[in-house]
């Protein structure tokens, strides 16, 4: 089975690829696999019904992928793939071809196609407990996972164990949360206080992991996070052109900058390049 990821969503959040056509079998995995397998139907239909319905009308298929309806009860609605392009869509129509030819269909996934040991490292477009609609949960290399808030744009909830179960969320159709499947260490509560940012979308690295891009009150801010032993480090590029003041709790270390309470400032030199590491228990 492939990696279940809900990456597709991000188009809402401002993550956009370019116009020029990529792989089909990427593009695939990063945006259409959360919904179809190629020979099950999970929470879209298999790849094998895809290309009985498509393989011959690329026209039709493009009309599908950039303004879908409803088609079925009690299935998902899909969400537009238009941000992808044309010139994308048919890749991965083409790659769905592919992948599908000589596969026989199996019934149907009716239990949680989550239940299994996490991927890792697996990113998931979800909904999670005590977080905005905007998460995104990522299991790291190792046991920790974690779920950074792309509404807000910060880090919100650490845990150690098992990644998370989403039958709920699916079942819903988006009307519950994932469920996290170990201990959380660490979480920070809701902040309306905080300066509004606005999310620019993530690329994930040669190890799978991603590298958040947001913007804040002008300050342009690249953040990886990362495993550190039994921690966990956030490293930060901001581009600034006035002094960079972030709220951090105690469990939180700075690499650079001044900290007086709950408040670091650093420089906007000392901001091009800095890390945050969270202690965990």
């Amino acid at each position: 089975m492939l990696p279940l990821r809900w990456i597709l969503c991000l188009s809402a959040l401002g993550f956009a690829l370019p116009s020029q056509a990529q792989d089909g079998k990427l593009l695939y995995e990063q945006n259409c696999a959360a919904c179809h397998l190629p020979d099950q139907m999970v929470v879209g239909p298999s790849l094998i019904e895809i290309t009985k319905l498509y393989q011959k009308k690329p026209k039709e298929f493009l009309q599908w992928a950039n303004k879908p309806q409803k088609k079925r009860p009690g299935v998902i609605d899909m969400p537009s793939m238009a941000h992808l392009g044309d010139a994308n869509l048919l890749a991965i129509r083409d790659y769905m071809i592919k992948a599908s030819a000589g596969l026989k269909e199996k019934p149907a996934v009716t239990k949680d196609p989550f239940e299994r040991v996490a991927r890792r490292p697996e990113v998931q477009r979800i909904f999670m407990p005590d977080v905005g609609p905007a998460a995104i949960a990522v299991a790291l290399p190792g046991d920790l996972s974690y779920c950074f808030d792309a509404g807000d744009c910060r880090l919100r909830t650490i845990w150690r164990g098992d990644f998370i179960n989403g039958w709920l969320y699916w079942k819903s159709n988006g009307k519950a949360t994932g469920v996290i499947m170990g201990k959380v260490l660490w979480h920070l509560p809701e902040d309306t206080t905080l300066p509004a940012a606005k999310f620019h979308g993530y690329e994930l690295n040669d190890a799978g992991i991603p590298t958040f891009s947001y913007e804040r009150q002008g300050a342009q801010f690249e953040e990886t996070i990362e495993p550190a032993g039994k921690n966990l480090v956030r490293r930060f590029k901001v581009t600034t052109a006035q002094p960079l003041v972030l709220t951090i709790d105690n469990d939180t270390q700075a690499s650079a900058g001044t900290r007086q309470g709950n408040k670091l400032t650093l420089t906007p030199e000392q901001a091009k390049s800095f890390t945050l590491t969270v202690t965990l228990s």
